[in-house]
């Protein structure tokens, strides 16, 4: 069949028109949107759009309504950025102040409690902004500035103080500490809050310490204080805590910082925590007897390899060999030779020089108390050198996703210990992370779920004493908890104030770090 000239060009317009055709106007999105709430499809459909035309009229509306919708789902890191887009990309919108308003408050959601001032001093300062936002922006910043984080659903009943740096260079842990004090007080949650947090900036200052702990047991409303959370001021807080005989939980490893008193308590993961279990762990069921230790020459790594010494004797194995390198080095070969006593055969191969190696001294596993980073430099050496059949073990600060991906198939089977491990299937830990994930948008750490637990402690201590805000009576309690399950699993307090738990042990299996069985 064959078709005219005018036909055929019918045709092709008829074509154009179709593949050419509007999409929907952005207020019948609008529409679709309020009708059907934030469904998966109305949603995806206002993106495509703002992704097709980000030019066109209106765009700013419509970044407004999606960050709405994700900061509704708790997906604040999203809203976050779709506020930042209005606030950089219209300068000259009229939504621009609720934009830097709403920022302002979902990152005061995420514990993001600096960017969240700043976000909200912009409204506040600003006489372009309506009277009302910049009301409610004011509100917000002095709910910040005074910490005192979920005052509005409190009337009476009790409150958690908090010691951690919430300004200057650890304010990112600090944030942290406070978003799982935030989580076990219900602070952000649909219902009413239990428990008020009284947030106080204690950094690496000893002086700032005094003020913020006699102010907080002042307030006869307080039941006890979490943190510090840096080694510098734990010390102090812990006197000064017990000189009021108010209850504190401190978040730090320092050295003997229980030794205060008996109301002072430690829920932190500490190098002898660690030594311990890796030391239970290897010379257990498995039947490994001679380890080696390979450290770099810094405190951390001093320390740690004489706990992990003292704990495999303790337990009839024994350290064979150790050896030690500068801090930042590359090259492990002599290390390595040195602790295997590996020997170094050369034949020839026509005009090529064969280099064969012979590990003569035998070690089941080795402890190398270093970085993650470190430890993925190092594990390859162990096939180049020929030496096999030896477990790699390793503490916390190995923890990181990028650990497989740099060590590669070096590090398969390697096992580390850590406070805490978000993808864990352990009831305490799952169920912790799935509120956090909820709550936050993000998954939790350890600092998180060990000062969530803290906190839980303190409520629970509360309530098993009929509500009482006696301390004295809740130091009793906190002393002979014994069923206490939180995120970082079963826990308890020895004679000594010191945390009883058993950590998470973690490996490598097809490049993914996971959780281990232990022993």
């Amino acid at each position: 069949m064959r078709f005219s000239r005018a036909v055929f060009l019918s045709f092709l317009i008829l074509l154009s028109s179709v593949r050419c055709a509007p999409a929907r106007d952005l207020s019948s999105i609008f529409d679709e949107l309020d009708s059907k709430g934030a469904s998966t499809e109305a949603v995806g459909e206002l993106e495509a759009y703002i992704s097709r035309n980000p030019s066109a009229d209106y765009i700013d509306e419509a970044l407004m309504r999606l960050a709405g919708v994700y900061a509704g789902r708790k997906d604040f890191a999203r809203a976050a950025s779709l506020y930042q887009k209005v606030i950089e990309g219209f300068p000259a919108s009229r939504l621009r102040f609720e934009a830097s308003y709403e920022l302002g408050a979902v990152r005061y959601k995420s514990g993001q409690l600096r960017d969240a001032k700043s976000a909200l001093e912009a409204v506040a300062t600003s006489r372009e902004a309506g009277i009302g936002l910049r009301t409610k922006a004011a509100r917000l910043i002095k709910e910040i500035d005074s910490a005192s984080i979920g005052a509005e659903k409190m009337a009476e009943g009790p409150a958690i103080g908090v010691l951690l740096p919430l300004h200057g260079n650890y304010t990112q842990f600090g944030e942290q500490a406070l978003n799982g004090v935030l989580l076990a007080a219900e602070v952000f949650g649909s219902g009413e809050g239990p428990v008020e947090v009284l947030a106080r900036n204690v950094g690496t200052d000893p002086a700032s310490v005094e003020a913020a702990v006699s102010e907080l047991a002042s307030n006869g409303r307080v039941v006890g204080l979490i943190g510090p959370l840096l080694s510098a001021t734990a010390t102090e807080a812990a006197k000064y805590a017990q000189s009021k005989k108010i209850p504190v939980i401190t978040l730090s490893q320092k050295d003997g910082v229980t030794e205060a008193g008996d109301y002072v308590f430690r829920n932190f993961l500490t190098p002898s925590m660690q030594a311990s279990a890796l030391a239970e762990y290897a010379c257990g069921p498995s039947g490994k007897k001679r380890f080696a230790v390979l450290s770099p020459q810094n405190n951390y790594g001093a320390e740690l390899a004489k706990l992990f010494t003292k704990e495999a004797e303790t337990r009839g194995c024994t350290v064979a060999r150790s050896a030690s390198y500068p801090q930042g080095q590359a090259d492990f070969s002599s290390e390595i030779k040195r602790i295997f006593g590996v020997q170094v055969k050369e034949r020839k191969e026509g005009r090529r020089v064969i280099k064969e190696y012979t590990p003569t001294v035998k070690i089941d596993a080795v402890f190398i108390p270093d970085s993650y980073e470190a430890v993925a430099l190092i594990a390859p050496y162990f096939e180049y050198y020929n030496i096999t059949d030896v477990q790699l073990l390793g503490p916390s600060s190995w923890n990181s996703p990028r650990l497989a991906d740099l060590g590669g198939k070096s590090l398969e089977g390697a096992v580390f210990v850590d406070g805490f491990f978000a993808d864990s299937a352990k009831p305490g830990a799952n169920d912790f992370t799935k509120r956090f994930r909820e709550a936050f948008g993000a998954a939790p750490g350890v600092i998180e779920a060990q000062a969530y637990d803290a906190a839980m402690m303190l409520m629970a201590a509360v309530r098993e004493n009929n509500g009482s805000l006696d301390r004295e009576a809740l130091k009793e309690r906190l002393k002979s908890m014994k069923g206490f399950r939180g995120a970082t699993g079963g826990l308890y307090f020895d004679s000594r104030n010191e945390p009883v738990k058993r950590l998470f042990f973690l490996t490598i299996k097809d490049r993914r770090v996971v959780e281990a069985q232990a022993n």
